[in-house]
């Protein structure tokens, strides 16, 4: 409780402090976990099949009819997965693991925000420019600039 009281209250997030702060979290948490077979969890899971898709071909291109051929569903079924499950569409969870993702190159390397930008998944440096910036309300090389 006194890890997370620490995180919510710290006024500038710095990401190692915060991660030490998860760290103690999962300590305390791990326990008092059961622990499961990877191969019981969910694996046959449309959200959990989902999730593992995306995450795993996020940098990519491709389609909510060509992930859903891949998984073997129609692409309304899946359409109706990321609406009520993820309360976004497709192209808006797509968005959101690419610009993690770029967030993170953002801040941790010295690559361009063109190289970043193809990298995470994006078609054109145009395209991430407009997605970001209706995200986190400025643009990547300010966002660059703030986070270092």
């Amino acid at each position: 409780y006194n890890a997370i009281q620490a995180i919510i209250q710290m006024e500038e997030k710095e990401p190692m402090i915060v991660q030490a702060y998860i760290q103690i979290v999962l300590a305390r948490c791990i326990g008092k976990m059961e622990l499961v077979e990877k191969s019981c969890v969910g694996s046959d899971d449309l959200i959990y099949r989902t999730v593992s898709y995306v995450s795993g071909n996020f940098r990519k291109k491709f389609s909510l009819e060509e992930m859903a051929h891949d998984l073997g569903v129609s692409k309304y079924v899946l359409s109706r997965v990321f609406s009520k499950t993820f309360h976004r569409n497709f192209n808006q969870y797509l968005n959101d693991a690419r610009l993690s993702y770029a967030c993170t190159r953002l801040v941790n390397s010295g690559d361009t925000i063109l190289d970043i930008c193809l990298d995470s998944g994006f078609d054109s440096q145009r395209t991430f420019n407009r997605v970001f910036k209706e995200r986190y309300r400025i643009n990547p090389s300010e966002y660059r600039k703030l986070k270092r």
